[in-house]
């Protein structure tokens, strides 16, 4: 089971750098800035050294996002994310995009 998860959450990732790449291809190309840039601290319920690396890698591969730093007592990770108007949403977003996913897959 965990090896289609695994699967799934390869294909999942891959699809969203292409879409992340779309929107960051247009927000250059378009004449008026959309952006709302901001550092976000995002809750971590992974626990591992893996967990937390699979989460933070998938975060930096993503155009838009990148992961600047993992607190030093592993309740938060640092990100800075191209689209952060609503901060509560941007989080959900990235703790449902990636880290459900990984977790599902590392547990």
């Amino acid at each position: 089971m965990k090896v289609w998860r695994a699967v799934w959450l390869i294909l999942y990732f891959l699809m969203q750098v292409v879409l992340s790449n779309i929107r960051v291809i247009r927000e250059v190309l378009s004449p008026r800035f959309r952006m709302r840039p901001g550092i976000l601290a995002v809750p971590l319920d992974a626990k591992s050294d893996l967990e937390i690396a699979l989460f933070a890698n998938m975060i930096t591969l993503t155009p838009g996002t990148l992961s600047l730093l993992v607190s030093r007592d592993r309740k938060f990770l640092f990100v800075h994310n191209m689209y952060a108007e609503d901060p509560s949403a941007a989080k959900a977003e990235l703790k449902e995009q990636f880290e459900r996913r990984v977790l599902e897959v590392t547990r």
